[in-house]
């Protein structure tokens, strides 16, 4: 009998290791995925997408990079623009305060990117690198995130 007690002990203790194990190899998946998102602050979120569609090429790359202040600041592809912001786990707040207003060739970015910043922004989501700024329908603007900015011309290119 005392043979099959410490047979079974054993077998008790191999199930309860592998089950211990594989636990803490899902929880470290976990945490590492979670350590590949870019953070909010601090980052140059390029902008991709407004409304789910793909934003074109521009001379100069709209962005917004999110202080540890409580401001924010970027480029619309032409000018400048700022405000404040509050977050707290997945929501989001933006106040526009303003931006400069110079006239340049093409404005059609900055026209999508101005829209997108006036939406009444409900929640945030980042997927590793990707930002996505959500009102209560969905998605609003998507960003690629960058620890910095290429350098980039103010104007096209003179031929």
């Amino acid at each position: 009998m005392k043979d099959n007690s410490i047979y079974y002990m054993l077998v008790f203790m191999l199930v309860v290791c592998l089950i211990a194990g594989i636990t803490s190899c899902v929880t470290a998946k976990k945490k590492a995925a979670m350590a590949q998102n870019m953070p909010l602050t601090e980052t140059y979120w390029i902008l991709t997408h407004v409304k789910g569609e793909n934003i074109p090429k521009s001379y100069i790359t709209p962005y917004v990079v999110f202080e540890k202040d409580g401001r924010y600041s970027g480029n619309l592809g032409c000018n400048s623009f700022f405000g404040n912001y509050t977050y707290r786990k997945d929501r989001i707040k933006m106040e526009f305060e303003g931006a400069t207003k110079r006239l340049c060739q093409n404005m059609k970015i900055e026209k999508l990117f101005m829209q997108g910043l006036h939406a009444e922004f409900k929640k945030y989501e980042i997927r590793k690198d990707t930002l996505f700024l959500k009102d209560a329908e969905g998605e609003v603007l998507r960003f690629i995130g960058r620890k910095e900015l290429k350098p980039q011309t103010s104007e096209p290119p003179r031929e």
